[in-house]
């Protein structure tokens, strides 16, 4: 089955695959499984709220890594409470994937709030999105 070009693209050149660059403190998150068909963790560098600098390490099809590479090249030097607001259904209908694969784009979702609460916890009281 061909892919769409967007996720071709983000297949055969995936942006921000990997540890992001930089120092300081790396904020994690993962969700799935190989026995889900997905796995992906989600690695950032947070200052003053925003989003320093993403990346990802991903397990998984066409649609997973094309997923991840997208969201991830949206959230570069976003607020780091964007990790709590991803919208599957949205990055679904432009990827025009199809949906039996839906759950890929939630495992990724799962790893953006598991990256969120990584982060939310090094955060004094009043400081963090949920506080």
């Amino acid at each position: 089955m061909p892919y769409p070009p967007l996720v071709q693209e983000h297949f055969d050149r995936p942006c921000h695959a990997g540890t992001p660059p930089g120092d300081g403190r790396l904020y994690r998150g993962e969700a799935g499984s190989p026995a889900q068909g997905a796995q992906v963790r989600i690695e950032m560098r947070a200052g003053g709220g925003h989003i320093e600098a993403i990346g990802f390490h991903a397990w998984g099809c066409p649609w997973t890594i094309a997923a991840c590479s997208l969201a991830v090249s949206r959230l570069q030097r976003a607020p780091v409470a964007a990790l709590g607001h991803f919208a599957p259904q949205a990055l679904a209908e432009e990827l025009g994937l199809p949906v039996e694969r839906l759950g890929r784009l939630l495992i990724l979702g799962d790893a953006l709030r598991n990256c969120l609460a990584d982060w939310d916890t090094t955060q004094p009281a009043g400081n963090s999105p949920s506080g």
